[in-house]
């Protein structure tokens, strides 16, 4: 892939591939150009080709979202264009950030920014990961102990930045652009109204619920007053026992990513959105998509190829709080990469595939011709 014009191509040859789409283009792909990783966002915005209407779908995962913070920056360099977008926990605060410009090209270098600023203001100091060894990913390694010695501080830090972070989302979520603009779904854990169940079962009750397989509710920001939108990105976004639930048309929600299936929102775009092509971003290498979800759309998946949750049994917790400018930024760089080598190996699979239907629609047409055109179906 070499330019702006080749994400759109790509995105033809996929839906070529899945027969949704004329007769296939015959040629040859290019070999993908080496990636490095980006220092900034790309200067200036590539001019897009014809458009395709790709939905994007933003995994929850807290701090690991910066990861797909890289693979957006890819996607905005290569000139893709999003028609449509759908995220849980910290993918729809990405996704909000992303829908408050007009362009993709501008939301991902807002979204940059806003990572920026909140991984400066809400991570801890570099000096603290100072010395530490390297994983794969270039992520600073703490040891179980260093983890747990770090997990109430880590706990106590973001509920007391609680108002800083409303603060960042007022400044990089734009609800009246979001009202106006391309579609935007978030999904958010709805609980069981306070006067329907006795106080003292509360808790018992939605612990229930929850181990029963209760699902998160996907809700269309555009159609929410705009101080509706804010509040719905900060719901989904509510980390249990962290940050408070929050009430939207009276009904009370936490973190979107408590909903079983519900972390990678896919069934956002099932029914609602008609896309050529959905690209869905996960934040765990074996993430998998729900059975039966968006059946029959295009899908690329994108998943890290390095493990980006720490090890250890607080590992997954450190994972989702640890927010230092050092693991943002090795986390973005490892998205970029991965979604440079995903699209380069989609490319040269559909190219083959092309290339292969091509060649049965050349013999079967010969094979009409030697019989004389009589309309006979082929020897078995």
């Amino acid at each position: 892939m070499t330019g702006a014009a080749d994400f759109t191509r790509l995105g033809q040859k996929a839906l070529e591939v899945a027969g949704r789409v004329g007769v296939p283009e015959q040629g040859t792909a290019g070999e993908p150009r080496a990636i490095e990783s980006p220092a900034a966002s790309p200067a200036s915005p590539p001019a897009p080709r014809v458009p395709l209407r790709i939905g994007l779908v933003l995994a929850g995962g807290g701090a690991k979202g910066a990861y797909e913070l890289g693979v957006l920056d890819y996607m905005a360099e290569m000139g893709a264009q999003v028609s449509a977008i759908a995220g849980t926990s910290i993918g729809a605060l990405n996704g909000a950030v992303l829908a408050s410009e007009d362009s993709f090209f501008q939301g991902v270098r807002r979204l940059a920014g806003f990572w920026e600023r909140f991984s400066t203001r809400m991570g801890v100091a570099p000096s603290e990961d100072r010395g530490l060894p390297l994983d794969a990913a270039g992520v600073a390694v703490e040891s179980t102990a260093r983890q747990l010695a770090r997990l109430g501080p880590r706990l106590l830090a973001l509920k007391r930045r609680l108002s800083l972070l409303e603060e960042l989302v007022d400044q990089a979520v734009d609800p009246e652009r979001i009202r106006t603009g391309r579609p935007l779904w978030v999904a958010a854990y709805p609980l069981m109204d306070r006067e329907a169940v006795p106080e003292r079962l509360r808790y018992g009750v939605e612990i229930a619920r929850w181990l029963g397989g209760a699902r998160a509710t996907i809700i269309r920001l555009n159609d929410l007053p705009a101080p509706q939108i804010r509040e719905a990105v900060l719901a989904s976004a509510a980390l249990p026992f962290v940050f408070p639930t929050r009430v939207i048309d009276g009904c009370v929600y936490l973190d979107g990513g408590l909903g079983r299936g519900d972390r990678t929102p896919v069934r956002a775009f099932a029914e609602e959105e008609h896309c050529d092509v959905l690209v869905v971003l996960h934040l765990h290498p074996d993430a998998r998509v729900a059975p039966g979800a968006a059946t029959g759309l295009v899908r690329i998946d994108i998943r890290p190829s390095l493990p980006i949750i720490p090890p250890g049994p607080l590992g997954p917790l450190t994972g989702l709080m640890s927010f230092s400018p050092e693991r943002v930024g090795a986390l973005r760089a490892l998205g970029y990469r991965d979604a440079a080598a995903r699209f380069g190996e989609i490319e040269r699979v559909l190219t083959r595939r092309v290339a292969l239907t091509g060649a049965e629609s050349a013999m079967l047409s010969a094979l009409r011709r030697l019989r004389g055109d009589r309309g006979d179906p082929p020897p078995r």
